[in-house]
C-alpha cells in the first residue's frame, strides 16, 4: 500500500509538473529537480547507445568521421557521469516510479485515444462527415475501432490504470479550476479598478467644469460693473 500511494502521489505530480521556464528560479536558471535528474540520465542513456552502434552512429553523421569521434568522446564523459549518478540508489528508485508514473500517464492518453475512435465508428453521422461519405474509409476506421475495442478492454480491465488515470483527470480539473478561479478573481478586480479610476475621472472633471462656471460668473458680473 505504501508503494502505491507514493506511485500514484508521483503519477500526480508528473502529469501536472511545470514545463519550460515554470521550472526556472527568479534568475533564469532552471531548479535541479529528480525530475530533472531522471531526464538527464535519459539523454546521457541514449547518447551512449548512439555511440555504441555505430550503424546509427554512421547514420547519424553521415559517415563523417570528426562528428563521429566528437560524439564518442561526449559518450565517454557521459558513461563516467552515468555511473556516478547511478550509485544512487535514493535517486534511481525514484528515477524509477517517475518513469513509471510516465508511461502510466501516456497509457491514459492512449486510452482517450481510443476510447474516441470507437465512439466516432458508433456514430454513423459523425463517421459519414468525417470519411466524407467514402464507404472505404468509414469501413477501414471501422475495423480500426474494432482493434482499438480490443486493446481498450484489456487496459480499462487493469483497475490500477484506472484508478491511476481518474486521478490524473480530477487532479489536472482542479489545477485548471484553480486557474480560472484566479482569472475570475484578477478580471473582477481589474473591472473594480477601471470603475473606480472612471469616477476618479469623473470626479475630477465635474470639480474643472465648476472652476470654469466660476470664472465665467465672476468674468461676466466684472464686465457689468
Amino acid at each position: 500500500m505504501q508503494f502505491s500511494s507514493l506511485f500514484f502521489s508521483l503519477v500526480l505530480a508528473t502529469a501536472v509538473v511545470a514545463k519550460g521556464d515554470k521550472n526556472s528560479t527568479s534568475t533564469g536558471t532552471k531548479a535541479v529537480t529528480d525530475k530533472s535528474l531522471c531526464k538527464e540520465m535519459s539523454s546521457l542513456n541514449q547518447l551512449v547507445k548512439l555511440a555504441s552502434n555505430t550503424t546509427k552512429l554512421a547514420d547519424k553523421t553521415k559517415n563523417n568521421a570528426t562528428k563521429m569521434a566528437d560524439i564518442q568522446a561526449k559518450a565517454s564523459d557521459a558513461s563516467t557521469k552515468l555511473t556516478t549518478m547511478s550509485s544512487n540508489t535514493t535517486l534511481m528508485s525514484t528515477c524509477a516510479v517517475i518513469d513509471a508514473a510516465d508511461k502510466t500517464e501516456d497509457e491514459c492518453q492512449g486510452m482517450k485515444s481510443l476510447m474516441k475512435l470507437v465512439t466516432l465508428a458508433g456514430n454513423d453521422t459523425a463517421l459519414a462527415d468525417k470519411a466524407k461519405n467514402n464507404q472505404t474509409k468509414m469501413d477501414a476506421i471501422k475495423s480500426l475501432a474494432t482493434k482499438a475495442q480490443t486493446k481498450l478492454d484489456a487496459m480499462t480491465s487493469n483497475s490500477t490504470l484506472t484508478t491511476a488515470c481518474d486521478s490524473i483527470k480530477s487532479s489536472k480539473a482542479a489545477k485548471n479550476g484553480t486557474k480560472d478561479a484566479a482569472a475570475s478573481a484578477s478580471a473582477a478586480g481589474a473591472s473594480a479598478s477601471s470603475t473606480a479610476k472612471a469616477k476618479s475621472a469623473a470626479s475630477m472633471l465635474n470639480a474643472k467644469v465648476g472652476l470654469i462656471s466660476t470664472f465665467v460668473l465672476v468674468a461676466a458680473g466684472m464686465m457689468m460693473l
